[in-house]
């Protein structure tokens, strides 16, 4: 996946699944703010811990950037739960 790096941000919302495997498991997450938007969460060791923290709200620090079918990503540098 190609990433385009845009710039560093602050967002805060709802973690939620984005993606399972065959067993029913979430494997991936994306972050669902109030103004409706969802960014996809990186696959690094901080967007992974965020797994844990599935339906809660948090305030994510990290770089804003485009996924090669241009969604947005956030791959997390620190959080904070609500």
């Amino acid at each position: 996946m190609a990433l385009k790096k845009v710039q560093n941000t602050t967002l805060t919302g709802i973690v939620i699944p984005a993606d399972w495997n065959d067993d029913q498991e979430v494997i991936t997450a994306a972050l669902a703010t109030a103004d409706e938007k969802e960014y996809q969460i990186g696959g690094n060791r901080k967007g992974k811990e965020l797994l844990a923290f599935l339906q809660r709200q948090l305030e994510v620090t990290g770089t804003l950037s485009k996924d090669d079918k241009g969604r947005p990503v956030i791959t997390v540098r620190r959080y904070i739960v609500k």
